[in-house]
Parts: C-alpha cells; sequence; structure tokens
C-alpha cells in the first residue's frame, strides 16, 4: 500500500497513467475510492492521475488527536507532490477538495498548472449555506450506519434521481465504505470547513485558468456558490449540469468528463 510519510500523517495514495499529472482532491468524508473507477480510468487513458485519501480518511495514517486545518490539508497535497516529485500539476477538487485546491492554488501557486473547482464554494460569509435539511444530514446519527447511508445519498443526489436508482445507489455506497472514515476523523473535517475563512477577498489573486463546476440542484453547496467563485475568479469558466446534485460527477459523468478534458487538453 503506497503511502508517503509527510510527517503528521501518512498519506495513502495511488498512481494511474502517464502523462502530464493531474491530481484529484475528495471531499469531506470521501476517499480515492469516490472518484469511481470509471472516472478514474477515463482520465489516466491520457495523463498521470493522482489520487489519495485526504488527512484523515480511509487508508491515510493520522498522526496524533489535534484539529487541522485546510491549509493543513493543502500542504498535504503538496508535500504528495514533492513525494512523487511533480514540481507542477493539474489540481482538481471537489466539495472540501476544492476549498482545499483553492488553498493549494493560493500557497503555492507556481505548483498549480490549471484548475479545476467543483460543487465548492468560497467560504466565510459571502457563500450561499446549505439547506437546513442538507446542514442536519452532514452530522447523522451516530451509529446508525443505515441512516449514515440514507443521509449520504440524499445529500449527493435529488429525489428524482434517487427514486429511479436507489438499489444501483445503496450497492455503490456500500462498496464505497469498505474503508470506512473514524467518526472522530470525519467531525476533525467537518472542523476545519467550520472554521475556515474563506477565500472571497483572495480569489482575484488566483490567475490560473480555472474551470468550475457546479450542479444547479446541489442542496449542501448550492450553484449559487459556483457563479460567486466564477465572478471572483479572473480566468474562469463556469459549467453548469441540470437537474444534477452534489454528486454531479455520477449524475453527469459523460459531460463532465468531457468538459474536463477540453479544458485541460485545450
Amino acid at each position: 500500500m503506497p503511502l508517503a510519510d509527510l510527517g503528521a500523517v501518512e498519506l495513502y495514495y495511488e498512481v494511474h497513467g502517464e502523462g502530464q499529472p493531474l491530481i484529484l482532491i475528495m471531499g469531506l468524508g470521501g476517499n480515492a475510492d469516490w472518484w469511481g473507477s470509471g472516472f478514474v480510468r477515463r482520465l489516466a487513458a491520457k495523463r498521470q492521475l493522482i489520487v489519495f485519501d485526504n488527512r484523515g480518511a480511509a487508508r491515510t495514517v493520522l498522526r496524533g488527536d489535534k484539529p487541522f486545518t485546510l491549509v493543513d490539508m493543502a500542504e498535504d497535497v503538496v508535500g504528495l507532490m514533492k513525494h512523487l516529485g511533480l514540481a507542477m500539476a493539474d489540481v482538481f477538487g471537489v466539495s472540501m477538495g476544492g476549498m482545499v485546491a483553492q488553498e493549494v492554488a493560493l500557497h503555492h501557486p507556481g505548483h498549480v498548472r490549471k484548475l479545476i473547482l467543483g460543487c465548492t464554494t468560497c467560504g466565510g460569509k459571502e457563500q450561499t449555506p446549505p439547506t437546513a435539511e442538507a446542514a442536519a444530514m452532514l452530522v447523522g446519527q451516530p451509529g446508525d450506519a443505515g441512516q449514515e447511508l440514507q443521509n449520504q445519498i440524499r445529500l449527493l443526489f435529488p429525489d428524482a434521481f434517487i427514486a429511479e436508482n436507489l438499489p444501483l445507489l445503496e450497492n455503490s455506497f456500500r462498496a464505497l465504505m469498505r474503508h470506512p472514515m473514524p467518526r472522530e476523523n470525519y467531525f476533525r473535517q467537518l472542523h476545519a470547513i467550520q472554521t475556515w475563512p474563506g477565500t472571497y477577498d483572495r480569489l482575484p489573486a488566483i490567475t490560473h485558468e480555472t474551470l468550475v463546476l457546479h450542479g444547479t440542484d446541489d442542496m449542501l453547496i448550492p450553484v449559487e456558490n459556483g457563479r460567486t467563485l466564477h465572478r471572483r475568479l479572473p480566468n474562469s469558466i463556469l459549467r453548469e449540469y441540470p437537474g444534477t446534485g452534489h454528486g454531479f460527477t455520477l449524475q453527469a459523468a459523460s459531460d463532465v468528463l468531457a468538459d474536463v478534458e477540453s479544458f485541460l487538453e485545450a
């Protein structure tokens, strides 16, 4: 199992394919598996793709029990790049991973070639908050695995999509949970998000070519957050996926992959 010893963490990672490096940063509670094997295979067909388990998640070993920040997680990304001998890479983060990706671009601009921000937010008082229902489901029911599974599915997908695909979604999520995250680490990640001051005032400093992706029916990070990022980022393109939720990369996988590949290859 490949691990990068970065001091505070031993970061689990995988490398697929060859070519221009692309690093994927997953969101709250997820891990490298959550990108989906088909999504990974498609992106790795033309480039070197790096996926990893965030600080606190799944197979990554977290040393100590102190709180950490999204900036700490951004440093993990750069530490992994150094471990792999990468001077520069394209960076694609979703949800919390998109927040981390913004901090990577701000603190280490020379390490980023192009930036992709999916279903994410600038944070702070300028963000559009989740619905009350979504905010409650983030906490879930301690010890109730069935309720947590249902919460995850409802947070990611609109009701109509769930109704049409519930058995498939339940089976998929059970497979994704084969490397579960300790509950205390989930709340450490959530605390890092909740205490993040955000990037609204700093966004104009991100001059990288940036692709902003968002589902129009996202209840967790509403689409207006993607529009805010697009307005504040000086060199950005916005793509919205009608009728999709926070899990837009699964709902609109073909369109998302086409947009990502077109952007990276331009």
